[in-house]
């Protein structure tokens, strides 16, 4: 099975988009690998990690990891992590056991893997989340 990033791409951000709550609460949107200069925070990035072929299908199989980065940086309240808290727990409704529509492939499922804190650097404060999607050709 040849991966098609693309084809994850839309469906993760068809996805983000058909949730309103989401993308409110992520004013700068989000963002296929990284955000442009002066994004309007809070904002987040998604990329790919690493994929690889799973045996275990009947048929082509793959098992992909994404990481989405969630930002927010508020100088006047560098210390309050409550709009960076919203933020995640709106991407997390999104994306936590979720089923992501894409074109020529089956997605099996999206499962969180891991996530936690990113260091704050210029009053930016940061969390991660590594979603394992698992894939599976038409």
């Amino acid at each position: 099975m040849a991966l098609d990033l693309g084809a994850i791409t839309t469906g993760i951000t068809a996805a983000f988009d058909a949730n309103a709550p989401a993308v409110a609460a992520l004013v700068g949107g989000l963002r296929d690998t990284e955000a442009p200069q002066g994004v309007s925070s809070p904002y987040a990035v998604f990329q790919y990690i690493t994929g690889e072929p799973d045996p275990t299908f009947t048929s082509d199989g793959e098992i992909t990891t994404y990481q989405f980065s969630v930002y927010n940086q508020d100088k006047d309240k560098p210390r309050d992590f409550t709009v960076l808290n919203d933020a995640v727990k709106k991407l997390s409704t999104v994306f936590d056991d979720a089923t992501l529509t894409l074109a020529d492939h089956t997605s099996i499922g999206v499962t969180r893997q891991t996530s936690g804190f990113l260091p704050t650097v210029d009053q930016t404060q940061g969390f991660f989340i590594n979603y394992e999607i698992m894939i599976e050709d038409d």
